[in-house]
Formats: C-alpha cells, structure tokens, sequence
C-alpha cells in the first residue's frame, strides 16, 4: 500500500527516531511532475505510473498509479447500491431527476393506518432507449419512513423496469409509481431517491407526514381520510382465490375493481374527469327509528358534495351524495366517490372544496385544495402507473 501511493513502509521496529530521519531525508527535496491522461474513457481501472530519469544510480521513489475515475456505466453492483444508500442519507437533496411526491392516510383500524406512496417523475427526465418497438428504461427506487427520533420504521427498495410503445410518446408522460406502509398514530418523515439507469442521475424528496392519534370513544368527531384527487383511474386484476383479500380490502385505493391513481401535480385538463376519493372511519350509527327498534350496524347517514371557487365565487358544485351504509366493514369505514366531469368548465386555477357531513353525529369537515384546469390538450400526454 505504501509503495502503490507513493511512500515507503518502516516495519518491526520501536524506535521512531530512524524513520522520522529517514523521512526528513528523502524529504528534504523532491520533484513536483504532473500530467494530463490521454485516455478518457471513466472505466475505473488501475493506470500505472513509470518515471525514468537519465541519471545512473538514482533510486525513485513515486507513486506507482491511479485509479481513473468511474462513470455509471462501469460501476460495480455494490458501488451503485452505495451510491443510492449514501443519497438517502444525505441532507442534500438530489437534483438532477425532477421527483415529485405525495402521501396519504386511510384507517385500517384504530391503531393503524394504510399510507400509500406516490412519486412521479417526468418521462423527459428519462433516456429511454429503443428496445425493438417499444422504449424502455429502468429506475430504481429507495426510500425509507423515519419516526420522530430519526429511526427508520419503514423501508422499500425496488427496480422498476418501463417498457412503453414509441407512440405513446413516453417522453411526454409522467411516469408515476407507488408504494405504501402501515403505520400507527404519530409523526413521520419520508424519504425517497429515484435514479434513471442510463446515466445515474437521481432526484430526491423529503416530506412529513402527520398521523392523527384516533379517539375510539369520541362520535363527535369526523375521522376523515386524506383526499385524494384523480384524473384516471386503472382497471384491477381480480383475485385468483376467495381466500385471498380482494383489492378494496387490500388497498383504499381500489374501489369497484378501479384504482384510483392519485393527480399529484393537481392539474387537469376540460377534457378529463376530476375523481374524488375519500373515507370517513367508525362514523356514527344512525339511531333506531320508532318504527324498528333494531338498527342496523352498518347504517350512517354521511353527506357530500364538493364545489370549485374561482374568484371568491362558487361556480360549479356536484349534486349530495349520500351514503346510508359502511361500503368498506371490513375497516369500518365509508368510502365517499365523487365524479367531477370538467368539459364545462373555463381553463384557470379553481379553489375545490370538499363538504363532509356526518348527519347522525353532527361533525362536519370542509378541506380544500387548489386545482389547475387547462384547455383541451390532444398531444399532451397523461400519467401512468408502471406499479
């Protein structure tokens, strides 16, 4: 080691003061010489180093070579997974991929919630390659779920492999992928590194996520899921076996053999749909009426309806939905469904508020959110969901 850097290695001996004589000698003066390689291909191999002199009995003592300095395309296995590790432990982002990420909440009972996971990134972020007819690409994706004190409590690591038709302009497409975890109550960090494998760029995001703690006892209070707003929605595979879940036990996401796949940028355009999904967990039972004393352990009365503000004006608003039973028992929740149809509306920015009413408990809530409307748009291209 002493030799391949240069140096010289001083062994089996106690006493310091002949090597640093030595040191002090071979030191005392010394030639700088420096180069430019004409080799420039970044492979990461060993280069050796030879310096002659034109002097007889010169002894040299110099470094012996380098290593050239490695690109993507020739790191090993292990330094790529380094390099993704490292990135994710960083606290400086990645900025050379665009990464865009939200995170929602859905109750799965009174101790734990199903959070889903959606990054998206830009198809122009991505070289894709021709792969026969088809572009095709690959993106590895690491991310992790931090509690308070910094500890990792959830992680996911994945290849994700594209294979898109050159017609469809995969370049003009957000690729979108998600994931989810369970998690009880609490406050939570979530981090996540995209990389393209073409030339090893990456991207990065960071946000926190907010679990409320959940009242059991509490009736008076509305339990209400994250919104989630859509723009298309996926048709599911249904399941091999009955004893297997079925997707909308499986993920609050799916829901009449649909998954919803989350609009994260917000933006849509007049030809396409607004879709609303949200639930309202353990709400009120409706009270037996004077004609039955039995009630019915699934009966509610939830009421919903969302409308879009421009202006500080209401301009369009959906018809009541109401929901008289739990739709999902197996959580104990109501699923609220919306369709908003957005041809009749002028392209702009819109302020959409959801209204939630349970009516057999009096609660109530109104979150909103900005939307953004375009104008028709036939070349633009729509988001997809590799996984």
């Amino acid at each position: 080691l002493a030799a391949d850097t240069g140096g010289k290695a001083f062994l089996d001996s106690n006493d310091f003061a002949p090597a640093f004589a030595q040191v002090q000698r071979d030191t005392s003066a010394y030639y700088v010489l420096g180069f430019h390689s004409t080799n420039p291909r970044r492979d990461g191999r060993f280069r050796r180093l030879t310096v002659r002199v034109n002097r007889p009995g010169v002894k040299l003592d110099y470094r012996r070579g380098y290593y050239a300095p490695a690109d993507f395309a020739h790191a090993s296995k292990d330094d790529r997974e380094r390099q993704l590790e490292e990135q994710l432990a960083s606290d400086l982002p990645a900025t050379d991929v665009a990464l865009y990420l939200d995170a929602y909440f859905f109750h799965l009972d009174a101790h734990r919630y199903f959070v889903p996971v959606s990054l998206i990134v830009p198809g122009a972020q991505i070289p894709f390659v021709k792969g026969g007819d088809r572009e095709k690409a690959t993106l590895d994706v690491i991310g992790e779920v931090l509690d308070q004190a910094k500890h990792p409590v959830g992680q996911v690591r994945e290849t994700v492999k594209l294979a898109l038709d050159a017609a469809d302009q995969p370049t003009r497409k957000n690729i979108q992928y998600t994931t989810s975890f369970t998690l009880p109550p609490g406050d939570y960090t979530l981090r996540f590194v995209v990389r393209e494998n073409q030339s090893g760029r990456m991207g990065s995001f960071e946000t926190p996520i907010h679990l409320p703690p959940v009242a059991e006892k509490d009736k008076t209070q509305l339990k209400l899921s994250s919104v989630v707003i859509a723009a298309h929605r996926a048709p599911v595979a249904a399941q091999r076996s009955r004893k297997e879940p079925t997707p909308e036990q499986a993920d609050p996401l799916v829901h009449d053999g649909e998954r919803y796949i989350p609009n994260i940028t917000h933006v849509f355009t007049t030809a396409q749909h607004l879709y609303v999904l949200c639930e309202v967990f353990d709400p009120a039972r409706e009270k037996p009426t004077e004609s039955s004393q039995k009630t019915d352990k699934h009966a509610v009365r939830l009421i919903a309806s969302m409308e879009l503000i421009q202006g500080g004006a209401k301009v369009y608003e959906t018809p009541p939905v109401v929901a008289t039973a739990l739709n999902t028992p197996q959580r104990d929740a109501a699923a609220i469904l919306l369709d908003l149809p957005l041809d009749s509306l002028k392209p702009g920015e819109y302020i959409a508020q959801l209204n939630v009413i349970d009516d057999a408990a009096g609660s109530f809530a109104f979150p909103r959110f900005a939307v953004l409307v375009r104008g028709p748009q036939p070349d633009a291209a729509s988001g997809t969901a590799p996984k």
